[in-house]
């Protein structure tokens, strides 16, 4: 009940929650698997970091929506997951922490949290042989 309360306050008064709040909800709602609720409080969490010019947490929560296969909420297309990978580790390389994927997400080490995330999220390659097919029907 307190939760439910805390949900409709925080969604209906977003001034009465922090960015953060805000962030960590959107993550909440990712590890349960409700990418569209995910989304919702990333949106929320983006307008509130802009209108309070945090910058830095602003980047966390972009790594965030990467990880989670979030859509951007900045406009960026979305792309293969080679490219969002790589896309990842080069956000990565401007920030120290990261709030972790797993409740109550405090901050850590973003190189640890990324690697976590790759153990339990592999990026799949091609296919077996569809490189070597490809290559083969181009040449």
């Amino acid at each position: 009940m307190l939760a439910s309360l805390a949900d409709l306050a925080s969604r209906w008064l977003p001034t009465l929650a922090s960015g953060g709040a805000h962030h960590r909800r959107a993550l909440s709602a990712a590890a349960r698997g409700d990418r569209a609720a995910a989304e919702r409080w990333f949106a929320l969490a983006i307008a509130r970091y802009r209108r309070d010019l945090a910058v830095e947490p602003l980047a966390r929560l972009r790594v965030h929506e990467l990880m989670l296969g979030a859509r951007p909420g900045g406009g960026e297309p979305a792309t293969d997951a080679a490219a969002v990978m790589v896309e990842i580790v080069r956000r990565l390389n401007r920030l120290d922490r990261l709030e972790t994927l797993d409740f109550p997400h405090g901050l850590a080490d973003a190189r640890s949290v990324l690697a976590g995330w790759v153990e339990t999220h592999a990026v799949s390659g091609p296919a077996p042989g569809t490189a070597r097919a490809a290559s083969s029907a181009a040449a």
